[in-house]
């Protein structure tokens, strides 16, 4: 088959959990299949290259923000539809709702008569001129993408219900599909400490706590840092050192005041974004994997910290029952909630079995989710919808 993903950004240009799944996928994929992703870039003029088995497609983005915190972006690609119609494929799935690149996707596929599938990405607003702009998009535009798709792939609950609120159909039901995220599970069979990383941060034999994702408010690392302070100061555990991993998406100011007013700037490494593959050195170096969101999918960050075989610390959210069982792969934390936040990291900064414990049991867990197991899922419903539609 010939597959075209679209998305409005995608690795290495940018490094979050939608694009990794998508880098993943696409990697999985292109072992039997064609596979072309497009997508938006700070790049002058349009770039083609091989990346891991796929042909990326860098098309110029003129970029609008359209909110500070947490920092929202509307990238547009008005290249975009002129290089993808040079291009004859089997099959469109387009990444997230309500972009510009799965507007065009849309469109295309329409027009050619080409299957389009579509997968829902969770984001929330809170400016209310966006929340407005949404329902505008979902009566004007979201009905009708979401009809058109033949299958449309969700990662959590809370997505799958928005899905139902701007439809209200129920002849979508068989078409709407969980989708978990996924990794290559061998990257992290044998991930190896490095002295130069040590040195380079200072970082000596305190327990080291880390987190890693998009610096947002709903990754709670403000409650983290919250913990951090109650552990050191209230309970006297200073040998502790908190890694914090990921580029600024509004939230960072915010964090850095906190530390500051709380002295904590000694106890608090900020790295910012790094490339995918130092990701592993920072897994490597820590004793504890803390990720306090306030809503989730299913965060690759965490399954690569357990395919790590880190001890990780999660919040019991909906997502969390498909990966977790509590005392057993990890430990689950109420959301926004100092108290059971700080009580954890203690439990596990001084209990150096129960992190062994944790982290070989994960490590089993996370098998689950490997990359190939889902792309050999997704291969099966793309041959499906393009059976289907060769027969029509």
């Amino acid at each position: 088959m010939k597959i075209a993903f679209v998305v409005h950004i995608a690795y290495p240009e940018f490094i979050g959990g939608r694009e990794h799944h998508i880098h993943h996928l696409a990697c999985a994929l292109s072992e039997t299949d064609e596979v072309t992703v497009f997508a938006g870039s700070k790049k002058r003029s349009v770039e083609r290259c091989r990346i891991d088995g796929y042909t990326l497609v860098r098309i110029p983005t003129i970029s609008i923000k359209v909110s500070k915190n947490p920092l929202q972006i509307y990238r547009i690609a008005p290249k975009l539809y002129s290089v993808f119609k040079k291009e004859k494929f089997d099959l469109v799935h387009a990444f997230e709702y309500g972009s510009y690149s799965t507007n065009i996707a849309y469109m295309y596929s329409k027009r050619h008569n080409i299957p389009l599938v579509l997968t829902v990405y969770g984001y929330q607003f809170r400016n209310p001129f966006l929340k407005l702009s949404k329902r505008l998009y979902d009566f004007f535009f979201g009905k009708s993408l979401f009809k058109k798709a033949e299958k449309i792939f969700y990662t959590s609950d809370v997505q799958r219900q928005e899905i139902f609120k701007i439809v209200r159909d129920e002849n979508i039901n068989d078409k709407v599909i969980l989708q978990e995220n996924c990794i290559p599970t061998r990257d992290y069979e044998n991930v190896i400490i490095k002295e130069e990383l040590l040195e380079k941060y200072n970082l000596g034999n305190e327990i080291k706590l880390l987190t890693v994702g998009r610096i947002l408010p709903r990754k709670g690392i403000k409650y983290l840092v919250f913990a951090l302070d109650r552990v050191i100061r209230q309970y006297h555990f200073k040998d502790i050192k908190l890694i914090i991993v990921g580029p600024d998406c509004g939230e960072l100011k915010n964090i850095k005041n906190t530390i500051k007013r709380l002295r904590l700037e000694n106890n608090v490494l900020i790295v910012g974004p790094v490339p995918y593959h130092q990701v592993k050195d920072f897994l490597a170096v820590s004793d504890i994997f803390v990720l306090p969101s306030l809503y989730e999918g299913l965060p690759l960050a965490l399954l690569e910290a357990m395919a790590s075989g880190k001890a990780v610390i999660f919040s019991g959210l909906p997502c969390a029952q498909k990966i977790i069982i509590n005392e057993k792969d990890g430990i689950l934390i109420n959301p926004a909630d100092v108290d059971s936040l700080t009580n954890a990291i203690l439990r596990l900064s001084k209990d150096s079995r129960l992190r062994e414990y944790l982290g070989l049991n994960a490590k089993r867990k996370v098998a689950e989710f490997d990359s190939q197991i889902e792309a050999r899922k997704t291969r099966s419903i793309y041959e499906e919808i393009v059976n289907y539609a060769t027969k029509e």
